[in-house]
């Protein structure tokens, strides 16, 4: 068990940091620092589709599409290679160990709760946590706020639901930064688009629809793009992709939940296990006979499982977080608990 680290989007956010004179741990991307170094933009626009993963945009898109026109570079994400973390990883140039943000929904012992980090209530129950529930717990300093911390005027741009600069649409959000980046005095943007993400996990990367919007993405992106200052960078970056999956709901698994002294958390496809003391020692014995060609299960403990999830210090809770066993899939298949059956992707 071995993640990619060397050439990752943490090396993409380590050259916009760089970039501006903030401290990054890690190697900046060749290619992005390349682009930096040629055009010396007044600002950069850092623009993350959700979920736009290179195996998703090659086989859906054509060779002289804009976004395959423009792909410099694939890189892997952080594990586990989904939003929360890698989202988080990217804003913040830390890795999900260094960050503790690790998944969808986290085990927070002070709360005797599984706490969704990006909705601020309760995964399995009715509790609802102020909104600044996870930055107190986890805090985190997004490059947006630093370098408007440093006196580099920067914004952010995000979907409907955010408190913060929303947009109704895509072309709302492009036409959000395209206004920004005219300002003279703005330096940095990120934009954040969702859609895409939602529609694949409601519907599967491979439906048909995924290429539709895939190109209504593209032929909105060009757009913009040409009508950006000279002076303005477009990066355009993904934070993961997607594969079509099945579903195992342990919940209806009797005899699996009766090891379990809390419910799951993490996610569906890295689940951390909360085990019963008097149940540890047979418990790997029975995962492995009931998945073993499909996840690898490994003690939380274990410094090869705990690597997965990046270099430096770890979070204070990072530990506390793993449970006692991490499950890593191997194959399409996701371990659900209750909830996210109905996900294709």
């Amino acid at each position: 068990m071995k993640w990619d680290y060397e050439h990752n989007l943490l090396n993409v956010s380590a050259s916009l940091h760089r970039w501006y004179g903030l401290p990054s741990e890690y190697e900046g991307n060749r290619s992005v620092d390349a682009w930096l170094n040629q055009h010396h933009f007044r600002t950069i626009i850092a623009l993350l589709i959700d979920g736009m993963g290179t195996e998703i945009l090659k086989p859906k898109l054509k060779e002289n599409s804009f976004f395959r026109t423009f792909l410099s570079d694939s890189v892997s994400t952080v594990y586990p290679p989904t939003t929360t973390a890698a989202t988080t990883s990217f804003l913040t140039g830390k890795s999900p160990r260094e960050n503790g943000w690790l998944g969808w929904n986290q085990y927070f012992a002070e709360e005797d709760d599984q706490i969704i980090l990006f909705r601020h209530h309760s995964e399995y129950g009715t509790a609802e946590y102020p909104d600044d529930f996870a930055e107190r717990h986890l805090p985190i300093r997004k490059i947006y706020d630093e370098l408007n911390a440093n006196g580099i005027k920067a914004d952010s741009v995000w979907p409907s639901w955010a408190p913060h600069n929303p947009s109704k649409d895509y072309e709302d959000l492009l036409n959000n930064l395209l206004q920004k980046a005219s300002g003279f005095e703005m330096r940095f943007l990120y934009g954040y688009w969702d859609e895409l993400d939602s529609y694949m996990h409601a519907y599967g990367p491979s439906s048909p629809g995924t290429k539709e919007m895939l190109n209504d993405l593209d032929a909105a992106t060009r757009a913009f793009a040409e009508k950006l200052p000279e002076d303005t960078g477009l990066l355009i970056i993904a934070d993961h992709g997607q594969i079509d999956v099945q579903s195992y709901d342990m919940k209806n698994d009797a005899e699996l939940c009766s090891f379990f002294r809390k419910a799951p958390s993490l996610e569906a496809r890295t689940v951390a296990f909360f085990i019963r003391e008097e149940k540890k020692a047979g418990f790997p014995e029975f995962f492995h006979e009931r998945f073993g060609d499909q996840f690898i299960l490994k003690p939380s403990s274990d410094p090869e499982a705990q690597a997965m999830f990046g270099a430096g210090r770890p979070s204070e809770h990072f530990e506390a977080f793993l449970g006692d066993y991490l499950a890593f899939a191997v194959t399409p298949l996701q371990l659900c608990y209750g909830k996210g059956t109905d996900l294709r992707g």
